[in-house]
């Protein structure tokens, strides 16, 4: 029997764990893998032959890491060059390496947890094993908290996050509500190419606690409709909270922040670091408008508040887990979608694609469920809803949750 070795890459969320807990009890309960390994820092550690093997963990342990956030076995952000053959038709590069180190380790089967630069390495990794007639099996686990990824109805992480995101609105909103003097408050949210984080906030809504204006990448942003809109709900109610997503950007299709910072850091992706969206409003709103004003972000705090998990969310992320220790044993180059089932009840269930399906797209909200460019609207509701419900039990030692760091 062949080894089974599961990485995780790109950003963590709340459940990524979960997934990882998935693959490996359900390879166990299997007994078709010799060794279930994991590579330490995704993809580098199958380059530096860094693997451990997770067969050591005893059920505490994996009952312990399924409700920790981080990635167990850390994670990274690293691209796989294009070609794996060079003008020779020699194993080039990286490819060599990894050729080797499969092989030494007898692996015959990869499981990569992650999102959509993760999918892009699912679709290299699995065409080389293809080209070089290496019997090597290559599935990729859903993971993104910015819900993006297109096929799936959604991603494992997203509900954890707006049920903390939700929350967070909530509390600032009541918080906001108890002085007087009037004070524009504006949330900034994560989300670069699409608002379905930040959208996430109008869920506060149906408790009477939600977000004034809402402002998403999908709608080119005006600055001068925002001060209007601002300026109209601060006349009429002395309060405004602005939940924003980072990514917001011009007409042109140029980042706010880019437009008034000197932020032009960009990750080995090529993507820009975002940050400070919020910051530059609230300089904009103080300058033109003269309103007292606040200003926060929720970030990384939105990927890891494990103490306020959405049961579904974590028992999805574990269900996509153990389908892929089932799949990957006959099948490659495929990514698992998650379908809603046209039921009365929410329920879903889980179904395989071609990775190249999903590498490197973006699913956008759908423009019919946004609302004067500053809001969505039920059909939104309708569809976010079902992923925030229930709760987690979560154990706690000197009056904090319990988590494992490996």
């Amino acid at each position: 029997m062949k080894n089974l070795v599961v990485m995780q890459s790109g950003g963590p969320t709340a459940v990524i764990n979960s997934s990882l807990v998935g693959v490996i009890e359900e390879a166990k309960k299997s007994g078709k893998f010799n060794k279930v390994l994991g590579s330490i820092n995704g993809i580098t550690g199958i380059l530096n032959n860094n693997l451990i093997d997770l067969g050591e963990l005893s059920d505490e342990e994996l009952k312990l890491i399924r409700i920790t956030p981080g990635a167990y076995l850390g994670s990274a952000r690293h691209h796989l060059p294009e070609e794996y053959l060079d003008y020779k038709y020699n194993l080039s590069g990286e490819y060599t390496t990894i050729y080797k180190n499969i092989k030494d380790n007898n692996i015959g089967y990869v499981v990569i947890i992650g999102g959509n630069d993760s999918m892009d390495t699912v679709d290299k990794l699995s065409k080389f094993f293809k080209g070089v007639n290496a019997e090597v099996n290559v599935i990729g686990v859903p993971k993104t908290i910015d819900n993006d990824l297109v096929v799936t109805d959604h991603t494992p992480g997203y509900g954890s996050a707006v049920k903390y995101i939700a929350t967070e609105i909530s509390e600032i909103k009541v918080d906001t509500s108890v002085y007087a003097k009037g004070r524009v408050t504006i949330v900034e949210i994560m989300g670069r190419d699409s608002g379905w984080l930040t959208a996430g906030s109008k869920l506060a809504s149906l408790n009477g606690t939600g977000p004034d204006l809402i402002y998403l990448p999908e709608v080119p942003f005006s600055i001068n409709k925002f001060l209007d809109d601002v300026k109209n709900v601060y006349e009429k109610n002395k309060k405004v909270l602005v939940a924003v997503s980072e990514g917001i950007r011009d007409e042109n299709g140029r980042y706010i922040i880019s437009s008034y910072s000197y932020n032009s850091i960009n990750d080995v992706f090529g993507h820009q670091q975002l940050g400070g969206t919020a910051t530059v409003l609230s300089e904009i709103v103080k300058n033109r408008l003269g309103y007292p004003v606040r200003n926060m972000e929720l970030n990384l705090s939105q990927r890891c508040a494990s103490h306020i998990l959405a049961k579904t969310d974590l028992d999805e992320a574990y269900e996509c887990g153990a389908f892929a220790s089932k799949k990957v044993l006959s099948t490659t180059g495929k990514f698992i979608t998650m379908r809603r089932e046209d039921t009365e009840e929410y329920t879903v269930g889980y179904e395989l694609v071609d990775v190249s399906e999903v590498a490197n797209k973006v699913k956008v909200i759908p423009s019919d469920w946004i609302v004067n460019g500053n809001d969505v609207n039920d059909k939104f509701i309708e569809y976010a809803l079902p992923l925030i419900q229930g709760e987690v039990e979560i154990e706690y030692v000197n009056g904090l949750p319990k988590y494992i760091v490996r």
